[in-house]
This record gives structure tokens, C-alpha cells and sequence, in this order.
């Protein structure tokens, strides 16, 4: 890491996934959270210090009882010294469903995203919301670099607020070193990014009763999140109505290895945790395995890969 250069105070903008996104929420499904962020006011200290292939981002503290979640949009300070820099593709964008010092293996990757100079830029994943799921815990967002800035003064780069670092909210992975609590590197301040998240299963007040914000329109059976994993995987499906449900993990010869679910299940969004052990309660051998989604008029399969 080199030395933190002084830039300018960056206007904050949002909207941009490439190009400018606008436009309100989808009127379905769980509200929005307020806007996640650990900054304060804008952006006003440029980091070029970063090496093609290391990572810079934020880590979100997220109320348990909000969990499971779904992340709706990510936004990125951007900034350089002097302004006026054209638009930047950089690596990715990383969403990982964890923190400092082994925040694991992403649950979502945005690969190329287009930075702007001197804007937050915000990156809508509302539309495949559904498919970046996090089911506990801390969730950071990070932004890897593939255009090297380190010791470059006039180079844009990712900005922080330069008012304070708080310790655990904002955190470096450095070539070599892995990695690192951004505080404890040097970093002053707190990284300009934010996260725009809603709940999967967020509950209405309706006079004594609690129900569910919404029934999903169509069965559903979602990626499992982590994917790969070790030890264990999460399994989301949607129901539109009460019906009788198979839930089972199969091996690549097509052999049921794990029955997850065999009933009458509500209407509704539903989670099954596979622990990689068949029926008998064995641990299964690493590798490909498939789990299949069967309900009247709906069959759905999707692979999943269970690592050593």
C-alpha cells in the first residue's frame, strides 16, 4: 500500500450500472431498508494505492432478524485527484456473505462494472435480486481493481470520507497479504460505497396477527447460495399455493442421495439446509451433486458443487 493523496469532494450520484438506471422499486414483495453506509458526507480522500487484482470495499452490519436478505443495489465511491478522468472498466464487484479476516467466497460477482469519475456510482441488481441471497451475518461489498493505480496521483480510484476509520466496517485484500482490516493498513477514513438490501420474509402488523408481505405468483426453486460450499447450503423455492412438495439431492448417476422436504408445504417462500449427509446422516463425497424441486405442475433441477 503507498500513501493516501488528498483529492476533492465528490458529488453524490447515483444510477449508474453501465449506463444511467432510473426508475422506483418494484411494487412487489418486501420494502427496501434504508440506504446502508459507513461514511460520512461525501468522498474526499483518493486512494491510489491499489495493485491490478487486490480489493477495496465495506463491510455492512445487517439486524439478524432482518435475515434472510436480498441485496438490491451496491453503490461505489470513485474519485481521482484532479477530476475529469474518463469512464473505467474495472475487475468486478464482489458481494460476500461475510467480514474481515475471511469474508469466504463471493455469493454474487458483477463482472466489468463501468466506474465513472468523481460520482457514487450505483450498480441496480433489483431485477435479479432474487438470486443474491444472504442468509446471516455481516455482508461486505467490495471492488476489485484491474487497472493498477498505486503511486499514480492523477489515476481514479475508490475514495473514503477521511473521518475516522471505524475498525471491522472497512477492510483491504492486498497482493500479497490477503486480507486486511483497512484501519489497521493505514486507510483514514471509511470507504464511499453503500448497500440497499430488503428482507425476504418480512412480516406485516395486521391487527393481532402476523402474515407474510407477499405470496410469491409462481413456484420457484433458486440457486442455493453458497454454491460451491462447505459444509453446508441453503435451498430456497417458492410456493403460490399449499401443495404437496419434493425436495431431494441426487448424485450425478441420478441417485437420491438426501430427501430435504416430502409433504404438504404452505404457500410461501421456504428455506431447506442440506449439511452434505445423505438420509442415513453420512457425510457424502466432494463433488457434483443436483437437487430437484418437484410440486403439481412444477419441476425444476439445478446443480449445485459440495468442495473437500
Amino acid at each position: 500500500m503507498t500513501t493516501i493523496t488528498r483529492g476533492r469532494i465528490l458529488p453524490i450520484l447515483a444510477g449508474f450500472l453501465g449506463l444511467i438506471l432510473a426508475g422506483p422499486a418494484l411494487a412487489q414483495g418486501c420494502p427496501a431498508e434504508p440506504t446502508l453506509q459507513n461514511f460520512s458526507g461525501a468522498g474526499s480522500v483518493a486512494c491510489p494505492c491499489f495493485a491490478s487484482g487486490e480489493e477495496a470495499g465495506a463491510t455492512f452490519q445487517i439486524p439478524a432478524e432482518h435475515f434472510p436478505i436480498e441485496i438490491l443495489r451496491v453503490g461505489v465511491g470513485w474519485g481521482s485527484l484532479f477530476g475529469g478522468f474518463g469512464v473505467q472498466i474495472e475487475q468486478a464487484i464482489h458481494i460476500y456473505n461475510g467480514q474481515y479476516p475471511d469474508p469466504g467466497t463471493p455469493i454474487y460477482t458483477l463482472v466489468g462494472p463501468q466506474m465513472y469519475d468523481g460520482v457514487i456510482n450505483e450498480f441496480n441488481l433489483e431485477p435479479i435480486a432474487g438470486e443474491i441471497i444472504a442468509p446471516a451475518g455481516a455482508v461486505s461489498v467490495t471492488l476489485e481493481f484491474q487497472t493498477a493505480n498505486a503511486g499514480n496521483s492523477f489515476a481514479p480510484t475508490t475514495v473514503h470520507d477521511g473521518a475516522g476509520c471505524q475498525p471491522g466496517r472497512n477492510l483491504i485484500k492486498a497482493i500479497p497479504g490477503g486480507w486486511l482490516d483497512a484501519c489497521q493498513a493505514g486507510i483514514t477514513g471509511n470507504w464511499v460505497f453503500h448497500l440497499v438490501y430488503r428482507q425476504v420474509n418480512c412480516l406485516s402488523d395486521v391487527g393481532d396477527e402476523f402474515t407474510l408481505a407477499s405470496v410469491p405468483a409462481t413456484a420457484k426453486l433458486h440457486p442455493c447460495f453458497p454454491n460451491p460450499f462447505n459444509p453446508s447450503t441453503v435451498i430456497r423455492y417458492d410456493l403460490p399455493q399449499d401443495g404437496n412438495v419434493r425436495l431431494a439431492v441426487y448424485s450425478l448417476d441420478g441417485r437420491r442421495v438426501a430427501t430435504l422436504e416430502d409433504g404438504l408445504v404452505g404457500a410461501g417462500t421456504h428455506e431447506a439446509v442440506w449439511q452434505g449427509r445423505d438420509d442415513q446422516g453420512l457425510k457424502v463425497p466432494s463433488g457434483v451433486y443436483f437437487y430437484r424441486l418437484e410440486t403439481p405442475g412444477y419441476r425444476e433441477t439445478l446443480q449445485m458443487v459440495l468442495l473437500k
